[in-house]
């Protein structure tokens, strides 16, 4: 799988949708949450703003003016899919762990910048191969504001060292909107359910099927 890459020199990834199967199971963790709320929220509602933090989507769903009620969802839902336990059926997609060993093995240094939270974050690597299968880690924990504002991007490229030439992995627009932010490609897969034609209509440098299609593709997409 080894191969020359053109001018990349870093690889930030993002988790939820594009190397760990968990979209649906943070849909299931939100509906709970706002169901203890007294608020039904139907699942269609959910699922376009997975991909943001509970900073960001709490809000769109309660409104920006009732604070209060969107720091209780937060932390519902952080009961729901940590402590309660959803967040243990994860499972990482077909060939993320090979996408990430092979990108390293190409001499390119690499991070994870998730808007999850670290324990969350940390069980996703473990399923990847362990702490060491990236160079960087970057969580919620770390930064002020989650995507689509691109903190976590940011801060992931300065721990890289800052490289001239980089590139995002991610799968839903949210990635694409705050790579683009601090002038990164991003290139999606279609794993987190996100339909490829709003992806493109974003600005995604590429899009494939999932992390092993990117994986049989990858010193191309590395290319772009």
């Amino acid at each position: 799988m080894k191969g020359v890459t053109v001018g990349i020199e870093a690889v930030i990834f993002d988790a939820d949708g594009t190397l760990i199967d968990s979209n649906l199971l943070h849909v299931l963790a939100w509906q709970r949450a706002f169901r203890r709320l007294g608020r039904e929220v139907e699942a269609n509602a959910i699922v376009g703003l997975i991909g943001m933090g509970g900073d960001q989507l709490a809000p769109r769903i309660l409104g920006k003016a009732d604070e209060a009620e969107a720091e209780r969802a937060r932390a519902f839902y952080a009961e729901e899919y940590s402590t309660k336990g959803l967040v243990e059926h994860v499972e990482p997609f077909p060939g993320a762990a090979e996408l990430i060993r092979a990108v390293r093995d190409r001499g390119l240094r690499t991070a994870l910048a998730s808007s999850g939270e670290q324990q969350d974050v940390e069980r996703y690597l473990d399923l990847l191969g362990g702490r060491d299968a990236v160079d960087e880690l970057v969580t919620s924990a770390d930064v002020e504001a989650t995507k689509p504002a691109p903190d976590a991007f940011a801060l992931a490229l300065d721990r890289l060292g800052n490289p001239d030439h980089a590139m995002v992995v991610g799968d839903t627009a949210y990635d694409i909107q705050a790579a683009a932010k601090i002038g990164l490609p991003c290139v999606v897969v279609r794993s987190g359910g996100i339909e490829p034609g709003v992806l493109e209509e974003e600005g995604a440098a590429a899009v494939y099927d999932g992390a092993a299609d990117l994986l049989a593709h990858l010193d191309e997409a590395l290319a772009r």
